[in-house]
Formats: structure tokens, C-alpha cells, sequence
């Protein structure tokens, strides 16, 4: 594989693992005010 694809791959992955990393925070951040036992689900 050259090096440029490699890098390139590299780059493309530490993007994805960026943006999961934001939207797991993100989340943590806003389900920390809301209990878990209040949450209505409805079943479809």
C-alpha cells in the first residue's frame, strides 16, 4: 500500500473516531439531567 493511501486511510478513520467521540460526549452530556426511570417509551 503507498504511503499516501495509508495516510489517507489514517486520516479518513481519526475523522470517524473524532465525530463518535463528540456524539458520545454530546450524549453523556444531555442524559445527565434526564432519570432514566421517568423516560416514557412507547412500544409500536
Amino acid at each position: 500500500m503507498p504511503a499516501d493511501a495509508l495516510l489517507m486511510s489514517t486520516i479518513v478513520v481519526a475523522i470517524f473516531v473524532t465525530f463518535a467521540g463528540a456524539l458520545a460526549w454530546a450524549d453523556r452530556q444531555t442524559s445527565a439531567g434526564r432519570p432514566e426511570s421517568d423516560v416514557k417509551r412507547r412500544s409500536f
